[in-house]
């Protein structure tokens, strides 16, 4: 599917998941209608499941933005004490979309609370509260580790996912790597299949140095097992010439809980840092300026022994200790740690790369150990040659059976989408869109508060109407799209049902024809004319009629029908 065709259908309102290759522009496409929504005022959140994968779109954590913490498997009681929170009702009462990037790295358990908690915040028994879901992934990637014992990996293997009537969106091009070899090699091992010239270029890297004019003493190493991780960070730190300082974990609760906290994060019993020493952030402070993943290097200790970190973009921060808590059922705190927040950066483990673009790595899959590992691996850096290659067996280069199948599903569904959004005109799909946009209190001139600025909009918009002007007149006068004046004039009937619209009302031969298009719709029961609050679909009318009586008059007849 084309970038354009993916865009025109989220902003028709659906429920989409937008997939395809490294460099397919999915990025690209999510930028393009979250910027559209952003400048219609209209309320969203931009979420992912790690910080580093929520930076790149300027996003929050679904745990920080939902305020579920480190559970992922929230029990009723759980969402009872989420709405004692005031600050998750604000945030949920406007909140119209909601986007979840890197889905692949979401685990089901997190996807169902997420949906229980929309249901209950919105007090709607529809997926996800019934507001727009826009998943972005690509399921290639690792799936989460599971603490559970299901067989559930993955959140396309869940009900929910079924429930969702996703639109697939499966773009066909890329964009993003600059060299069409290493491409052309994720795309094989997307496919099942690794040709015999991949592997020729696999040993040209054995070993090579990155051809880029980079600090080989910066060189990212990417290990599949956490042993050669530590071991590789361990030596690169013995040969900083400088002196060692240790920051040992202040503790407070019982061990077991304790030991929870360490086993469900990347916070560390005892760090050892030196000046010079790479590293990486492992918790989200955005009022400090760093996330999950932030990179740079230490820089010197300040006079209380807090690290000073220079990032990789020249920004210079402390890192002093923060707080990980473990909280019980009853939203006690059981058990907390207190320690700096990095991680030597010298080598990072295959799964923790996940969501990081890199201009170069030294990768090691010599002892890969679960089908996707390669894929993950290759596909964090740019070219090929940026590669160097120290080990290769048959199974990095695999990928999970269950995800192969999927894809191809998923490839089979886009292509239909494709071709059912190619036949329909683009003013039938702007006139979606505009429905969409009304629907979600879209304003033309924007708002960063969509709910206090609809309601005011809505009231400059009445006396227009009073005056006996139809809605193209209106938006016209108050140069804002007609979807919006649509959104407007709903919410005058909805403020004052006795408000005068006779000067609206159609020729009563077309309200006839309207109702007895209705009524034959709704008798036939097709689930795909129905919108979610019950309604009749406007296309299905329009279709019904023959094509005879345009958009704008059906809605005005619907008016007059309710």
């Amino acid at each position: 599917m084309t970038q354009d065709l993916a865009l025109a259908t989220m902003k028709t309102g659906r429920n989409v998941f937008l997939t395809g290759a490294p460099g397919a522009g999915k990025t690209y496409v999510l930028n393009q209608y979250t910027s559209y929504l952003k400048k219609e005022g209209v309320n969203l959140a931009i979420t992912a499941p790690t910080g580093i994968a929520a930076s790149h779109l300027g996003g929050v954590t679904l745990q920080s933005f939902f305020g579920t913490g480190i559970k992922d498997d929230l029990s009723q009681y759980d969402i009872e004490n989420l709405t004692e929170k005031k600050y998750l009702w604000d945030r949920m009462k406007d909140l119209k979309v909601l986007v979840i990037d890197e889905v692949s790295m979401l685990s089901p358990a997190l996807f169902r609370s997420i949906d229980q908690i929309l249901r209950t915040f919105k007090f709607n028994h529809e997926p996800f509260g019934g507001i727009q879901v826009i998943l972005v992934g690509d399921f290639f990637q690792l799936p989460p580790v599971s603490t559970s014992g299901s067989d559930e990996r993955f959140v396309f293997q869940t009900d929910l996912w079924n429930d969702l009537d996703l639109a697939t969106c499966y773009l066909s091009s890329s964009y993003r790597h600059e060299d069409e070899t290493l491409l052309g090699i994720l795309n094989e091992i997307r496919q099942g299949e690794v040709s015999e010239a991949s592997m020729e270029h696999f040993r040209g890297r054995y070993k090579k140095e990155p051809e880029l004019p980079i600090d080989l003493g910066s060189l990212t190493h990417l290990y599949t097992h956490n042993r050669d991780v530590d071991e590789v960070n361990q030596r690169a730190l013995a040969d900083l010439d400088a002196p060692i300082k240790v920051f040992e974990a202040h503790t407070t609760g019982a061990k077991k809980w304790v030991e929870r906290i360490f086993a469900s994060s990347l916070v560390l019993p005892r760090l050892e840092l030196k000046e010079g020493a790479l590293v990486f952030f492992i918790k989200n402070n955005y009022d400090k300026g760093y996330i999950n993943g932030t990179l740079g290097t230490v820089k010197g200790f300040d006079t209380f022994n807090a690290p000073i970190i220079t990032t990789a973009d020249g920004r210079e921060l402390k890192a002093e200790r923060e707080e990980w808590i473990f909280e019980d059922d009853d939203g006690r705190a059981k058990a907390m740690i207190k320690q700096v927040p990095l991680r030597l950066a010298w080598a990072i483990t295959v799964h923790k790369s996940q969501g990081m673009t890199l201009d170069a790595a030294e990768i090691d899959l010599s002892q890969a150990f679960e089908p996707g590992q390669g894929y993950v691996a290759l596909s964090r850096i740019k070219s090929l040659s940026g590669l160097k290659l120290m080990g290769l067996n048959q199974q990095a280069l695999q990928v999970d059976p269950s995800v192969l199948e999927a894809d191809q599903a998923m490839r089979a569904a886009s292509d239909s989408l494709h071709k059912e959004l190619s036949s329909i005109p683009d003013e039938h799909l702007t006139e979606a869109a505009d429905q969409h946009l009304a629907k979600v209190g879209g304003s033309a001139k924007g708002t960063s508060n969509p709910g206090p600025a609809r309601k005011k909009a809505f009231l400059e918009s009445k006396p227009y109407f009073e005056q006996g002007m139809t809605v193209a007149e209106v938006a016209k006068e108050r140069e804002l799209k007609e979807a919006t004046i649509w959104g407007h004039l709903y919410d005058i009937l909805s403020d004052d049902p006795e408000f005068d619209i006779t000067h609206l009302q159609p020729d009563a031969n077309i309200i006839k024809q309207v109702e007895t298009a209705a009524k034959k719709i709704k008798q036939n029961n097709n689930p795909e004319t129905f919108a979610q609050d019950g309604s009749v679909k406007l296309k299905p009318i329009f279709e019904e009629l023959g094509e005879q009586i345009d958009y704008d008059q059906i809605k005005y007849a619907l008016l007059f029908l309710e």
